[in-house]
């Protein structure tokens, strides 16, 4: 396996998709407040969101693998199985695993005090909270995904939706308002039910090596009721968002993903025969989120 592919699954990149639709959110935002938009300013952003989104998913395989949890996870589903981790494998070494997230962390530290030099200070404070989570969601010594206190979801929920929605809306326009916030919310929301769903897939690893996610914390059953709910509610925030005349009706665009979340029910509901299902729910749910984003952004851009 080439280095680049090495490094593309070990920071699963293919989720990258997640932390960009709250900055296009964010941004489309301000143009539609403000007119206010920056190329430039919104490359950058968009520059230090994947590589902070990159190192966060490295450093937690890092450590993932430290602890024991991918180890066992290896030793449980089959060699062919699509989720597999490159250090268990032997793929990267975890010394050099921790050197290719401070990379992506070096970078977004670099963007981000360029950003806060000509957009203000609350960039440095957005931030800081950013990596914070993004470092310690399985880091030591806080290791907030192993605690079974919902931390991680709330950082999560903070990290793919508020922060960067509102740090994306803040850059162009320079202040933020509560209309930003709310318009992470639903975002975020998403975001924190793929975690729960994706946690599925690995409940039993977790089980077994003992990592108290907030899915083996509660249970299965109600892990998806509360990923259910989760999504419930990001529908709610913008129906009553347009119905209240904060944003324009056709943000209500984001409605042409109940398929998608009629599909997802249908997976709750069905008993599961292997990790397979999972990994069809935690895709389908990804895939909500995702489009999710992209028609809220649009029905910015056009109302």
């Amino acid at each position: 396996m080439s280095l680049p592919a090495r490094i593309f699954r070990l920071s699963r990149a293919q989720f990258l998709p997640v932390i960009l639709s709250p900055i296009l959110v964010g941004s489309v935002l301000a143009w539609w407040t403000d007119r206010a938009f920056n190329v430039l300013t919104f490359g950058l952003v968009v520059l230090g969101s994947i590589t902070a989104h990159l190192a966060a998913n490295t450093i937690d395989d890092a450590y993932d693998y430290a602890s024991g949890v991918d180890v066992v996870s290896n030793s449980m589903f089959p060699p062919d199985f699509g989720g597999w981790k490159p250090l268990p494998r032997g793929f990267i070494t975890f010394g050099h695993a921790k050197l290719v997230a401070y990379l992506f962390f070096s970078v977004t530290i670099l963007v981000g005090l360029y950003l806060t030099m000509v957009a203000g200070p609350l960039v440095l404070l957005l931030g800081a909270v950013g990596i914070f989570f993004a470092y310690f969601h399985v880091a030591p010594p806080l290791r907030l995904g192993y605690r079974g206190l919902g931390l991680s979801e709330i950082g999560i929920f903070l990290s793919f939706g508020v922060l960067p929605v509102i740090g994306s809306f803040y850059v162009q326009s320079s202040y933020v308002s509560t209309l930003s916030l709310i318009t992470g919310m639903p975002l975020g929301l998403l975001t924190t039910s793929v975690l729960i769903n994706h946690d599925q897939i690995f409940y039993d690893p977790y089980v077994k090596a003992g990592k108290r996610s907030f899915t083996v914390t509660v249970g299965r059953k109600p892990a998806m009721t509360t990923a259910l709910i989760l999504t419930l509610l990001s529908y709610a925030v913008v129906l009553a968002a347009a119905l209240g005349k904060l944003m324009p009706i056709t943000t209500l665009l984001v409605f042409l993903t109940l398929p998608l979340f009629i599909m997802q029910t249908k997976l709750y509901t069905t008993p599961a025969q292997s990790p397979l299902h999972y990994v069809k729910l935690t895709q389908t749910t990804f895939a909500l989120s995702v489009i999710f984003g992209v028609l809220l952004a649009l029905g910015l851009a056009v109302g």
